[in-house]
């Protein structure tokens, strides 16, 4: 149902990226996406049989994901952060933490 939201809600030709598989019985609108000239783009991610030595690279320090985190906001900050999305120019992550 996201999915096809997000197709749905997307301006004449927009991108949908879609991270991981969909379960059975999602439709998406194939005429929306045609007329508007959409991107439908599909990233099934890393194997899990990768994840041992990911994994590894985060505990040497040679991965650091942390650096990819640019902003933490509490619960109460998400509001206004999703009203921003559209307006607000950004890079990089924001992890929401409960009890901030």
């Amino acid at each position: 149902m996201t999915c096809a939201n997000s197709v749905q809600s997307l301006r004449g030709q927009g991108r949908h990226v879609q991270v991981g598989l969909l379960p059975d019985g999602v439709h998406l609108p194939m005429d929306r996406v045609v007329a508007l000239e959409l991107e439908i783009l599909g990233s099934h991610g890393m194997a899990a049989h990768a994840y041992p030595e990911m994994m590894a690279m985060v505990a040497s320090g040679a991965l650091r994901p942390d650096l990819l985190v640019t902003k933490e906001i509490g619960l109460v900050d998400v509001p206004e952060a999703l009203v921003a999305l559209g307006t607000a120019p950004g890079t990089g992550v924001t992890v929401i933490t409960p009890g901030i």
